[in-house]
């Protein structure tokens, strides 16, 4: 098992928290540290979070957030050492 960081870049929709945590629940995964934000004027979210996975749980998480609705990107990197104490960057 090691930290896996996800980013994804979703539609700014008042479900997506919703069900991006729903999914992180029924794949029965672990959330260690979560951090949402939107730019002012911006329609889309960017979705920060950090999960203890092995190479078959990373699989899985990509997979199943590429399905959530209004998921526009998945950019997932293991073994990431801060998750949550970097500064976020407008992209």
């Amino acid at each position: 098992m090691e930290r896996v960081t996800s980013v994804v870049k979703a539609e700014n929709r008042s479900d997506i928290l919703a069900a991006v945590v729903q999914l992180f629940h029924g794949l029965n995964i672990e959330v260690e540290a979560l951090y949402m934000v939107r730019w002012r004027g911006s329609e889309t979210l960017r979705i920060h979070m950090a999960v203890e996975a092995n190479r078959e749980g990373c699989r899985r998480i990509e997979a199943n957030l590429q399905e959530v609705l209004s998921v526009k990107s998945v950019k997932t990197e293991r073994a990431a050492k801060n998750v949550l104490g970097e500064a976020c960057t407008k992209s």
